[in-house]
């Protein structure tokens, strides 16, 4: 028997998200899932044109460690 309650409390943080999990996506699956790719092509579209801005000012790329002069 307590091998059986054992069990059961492990599993319940799971069996709640899956449960949450399913809710979230049941009511639109597809707007949910168009709106997150909507929101990574337009993060995606930004970085590419900050790097492409950044090496058309200095095309190169930059060094690690410390350069220049020292004291």
């Amino acid at each position: 028997m307590s091998v059986i309650l054992t069990f059961l409390i492990l599993a319940a943080p799971f069996a709640v998200a899956v449960a949450l999990s399913w809710a979230a996506h049941r009511r639109h699956p597809e707007h949910a899932y168009l709106a997150g790719v909507a929101e990574d092509d337009y993060r995606v579209e930004h970085d590419l044109a900050a790097i492409h801005s950044r090496f058309e000012r200095n095309p190169v790329w930059p060094l690690s460690g410390a350069m220049g002069e020292r004291r």
